[in-house]
């Protein structure tokens, strides 16, 4: 009896404590296709982080990659792997990511377009469904799915961009 109390309290120690994995991809479905005049689309992610839900602003982050760049027209049907990282079994409800620019090849020449805030407060972007559980030992991907208005890179005298991001277990 003493062997079944103590292998159960194990086992939920094990869901609670022991590390998980969270793999992070990044995907490009653009809102609408983007012109063909368009070949590249190079953005610089100095930081992704992930948040523990009911934690602090401050204090609920917690990184998954840095200084990653990223062709966003390679993404365009085939997710790419930008990290793997432990994380505390818990629930997590949002990402953030810092980019300050983007850099566009229209036609055989780059542009480069500032993305508003992207690297003050970076742009937070809720896990799809309010969040996932995620407890000792497995292990999850998220999706991070970025792009850009076609119409706002090619008629955009501002030289500013928004993004378009969902972020997604997968």
């Amino acid at each position: 009896m003493l062997t079944i109390i103590l292998g159960s309290s194990l086992s939920t120690a094990y869901l609670y404590y022991a590390p998980s994995h969270l793999a992070l991809t990044l995907s490009d479905p653009p809102p609408t296709p983007y012109s063909n005049n368009i070949t590249a689309i190079y953005v610089t992610l100095t930081t992704i982080e992930i948040h523990a839900a009911n934690a602090g602003n401050k204090s609920g982050w917690q990184t998954l990659a840095t200084d990653v760049t990223v062709n966003l027209m390679t993404t365009l049907s085939t997710p790419k792997l930008l990290g793997t990282t432990q994380l505390s079994p818990g629930r997590y409800t949002e990402l953030r990511f810092f980019a300050s620019q983007a850099i566009i090849t229209i036609s055989g020449s780059n542009s480069t377009y500032t993305i508003p805030s992207g690297n003050q407060t970076g742009i937070k972007v809720p896990v799809t469904g309010g969040g996932f559980r995620i407890y000792g030992g497995e292990t999850m991907t998220v999706q991070l799915d970025l792009s850009f208005n076609n119409n706002e890179i090619m008629n955009n005298p501002t030289m500013t961009l928004t993004p378009v991001a969902t972020a997604k277990l997968v």
